[in-house]
Formats: C-alpha cells, sequence, structure tokens
C-alpha cells in the first residue's frame, strides 16, 4: 500500500467521523446509521459500556431522542491508523453543545444548556462494496462542564 493509498483511506474516515457529526446534528438518522455496516456496533459517550448491536438498533437509538433537543458536534483531532486496504481504526475528540428549541437567547440562536460535553470516540472502519463504513464506534465522555 502507497502513500497515497493512505492518504485516501485516511480522507475516507475522517469524512465519515465529519459525516456522523452533521447528520446526528441535523436529525438524519436513517442516513447516519447508513454510515454503519449491518453487524456495526455503538457505545453512546454517555453509556460507554452500553454497545448497541446492529444498524438497525442504532438508527432507532437515535430515533428515540427528545424531538425539542438540538445539538452542534465538534469534531477535532482526528488521527486514522490504516492497517491495511480493507481495516483502518481512528480517534477524535467531540465537543458536544446542546439546546432546546423551547428556549432561545436573548440575542443569538438557542440558549446553550448544561451540561456541555467533552469526549473522544475510538473508531474501526471496513471497507465494504459500498465503500467505508464504521464497523465499531465507541465513545466516551472526558469533561462536562
Amino acid at each position: 500500500m502507497d502513500s497515497l493509498q493512505k492518504l485516501v483511506i485516511e480522507q475516507a474516515c475522517t469524512r465519515l467521523m465529519n459525516q456522523f457529526a452533521i447528520l446526528n446534528d441535523q436529525g438524519r438518522f436513517s442516513e447516519l446509521a447508513e454510515l454503519f455496516v449491518e453487524s456495526a456496533t455503538y457505545a453512546r459517550p454517555i453509556a460507554p459500556d452500553a454497545l448497541i448491536e446492529g444498524r438497525a438498533n442504532i438508527r432507532a437509538t437515535f430515533e428515540a431522542r427528545p424531538k425539542e433537543r438540538v445539538g452542534r458536534h465538534i469534531i477535532s483531532n482526528i488521527v486514522i491508523d490504516v492497517h491495511s486496504p480493507v481495516h483502518a481504526t481512528g480517534t477524535c475528540y467531540a465537543l458536544l453543545f446542546s439546546g432546546n428549541v423551547d428556549k432561545p437567547a436573548e440575542k443569538f440562536g438557542l440558549q446553550a444548556m448544561p451540561p456541555q460535553l467533552v469526549g473522544e470516540y475510538h473508531d474501526e472502519f471496513v471497507l465494504t462494496p459500498a465503500g467505508w463504513m464504521f464497523k465499531q464506534r465507541k465513545g466516551r465522555i472526558i469533561f462536562s462542564a
């Protein structure tokens, strides 16, 4: 595997991490679930020891979230390790701000609600006929404010 192949894989996996955040924030949970292989596992950062198994269950977990909640995930410090042409792992940090659609701020947007969270994700990626996908995504909270 040459350097260009590694860069292409790193970019594809980085894109998955960012797509996950955007689709999550926009409430596009069916599309978010499609980022995972059918047999994937996912652990929410607020429940790192509770693995959710399977794409359908991952989608259902997100769809069950409160509809009035609005969030924005800021993803950073992305590092992808390419292990082969079909397997990679990665880590990123995530900062989450959230609010409630019923609580606008006086001047700008919604009023942010506590807690604001800093967490991290540890990911396993695989190449499928449909492209790179999450095989496993495990989150955990590091700080809250």
